[in-house]
């Protein structure tokens, strides 16, 4: 499900870019024409390298947030693969240890699983005042009471001293289990610093600037040109800011959660 505030965000960002973009370029053609005017010349000359500097640097910042934002979307489905296999695992394994405590384990593992799927269809949302992701306090709780439960179900059934291959099974798939899910939940508040954004945006509207002072020289406003130019950029604005949460945009890592259903529809 989108959640709707943050997609009113992030467009709210790429159309302030957009306009602001299409403002500073007419601001920049202004400042270009009354340049030619003192220098008496009719084309921007010099001023080259100084264009070129930013916009080389506007091009790195952008793919440097375009890339680290498909890592870490690629490592968010790789760890919803993680967690499917890590649960698969050790429910197949709880069938080693004697009922009653096997199928109870199981069945609260199953409960975990639910909760985990839950959460994540249904319980992460977006905070406009933090700027992040948050989770359902609700969900939260619940997952950490089946937590304790089955963790500290399989201790009791594991007592200290006990070698028994069950426990020496059991006990170190659990926690790979927990480990697994408390990875993928820190991945969700992997980002890089907001700096970089700001960084992005305001190099964005400085070569909006200097791109309209470069269009100083022509008689007519190019409205095609300006317009694309402030159009390329908000959209890479607006895919890099989506790709930064699969879990509430348009691009999403929800494909990768059949695995974790599979798991579940799996479980007797």
């Amino acid at each position: 499900m989108i959640e709707v505030a943050f997609l009113l965000f992030s467009s709210a960002v790429a159309v302030t870019f957009f306009i602001s973009s299409l403002i500073l370029m007419n601001l920049g053609r202004r400042l270009g024409a009354r340049y030619l005017v003192r220098e008496g010349t009719p084309t921007v000359t010099g001023l080259g390298a100084v264009e070129g500097a930013v916009f080389a640097l506007m091009g790195l910042v952008l793919a440097f947030a375009i890339s680290g934002a498909l890592q870490r979307f690629d490592e968010r489905k790789q760890l919803m693969l993680q967690e499917a296999n890590a649960i698969s695992t050790a429910y197949q394994r709880l069938d080693l240890l004697e009922a009653p405590t096997g199928p109870a384990l199981k069945s609260a593992l199953k409960a975990y699983l639910r909760a985990r799927i839950d959460l994540y269809q249904r319980g992460i949302g977006f905070s406009l005042w933090r700027g992040a992701e948050v989770a359902s306090d609700e969900h939260l709780a619940r997952i950490s009471t089946l937590n304790h439960a089955i963790w500290d179900g399989a201790v009791k059934a594991c007592p200290s001293g006990d070698r028994k291959a069950a426990c020496v099974l059991v006990l170190p798939s659990l926690s790979s289990v927990f480990d697994t899910a408390r990875s993928r939940d820190g991945a969700n508040e992997r980002h890089p610093p907001h700096i970089l954004y700001v960084m992005l945006f305001g190099l964005g509207l400085g070569g909006s600037l200097l791109a309209g002072f470069g269009m100083a020289a022509t008689k007519n406003r190019s409205w095609v040109h300006m317009t694309i130019f402030a159009s390329a950029l908000a959209v890479a604005l607006f895919v890099v800011t989506d790709i930064e949460y699969p879990r509430l945009g348009l691009v999403r890592v929800d494909s990768f959660g059949h695995f974790l259903d599979a798991v579940y529809d799996q479980m007797r």
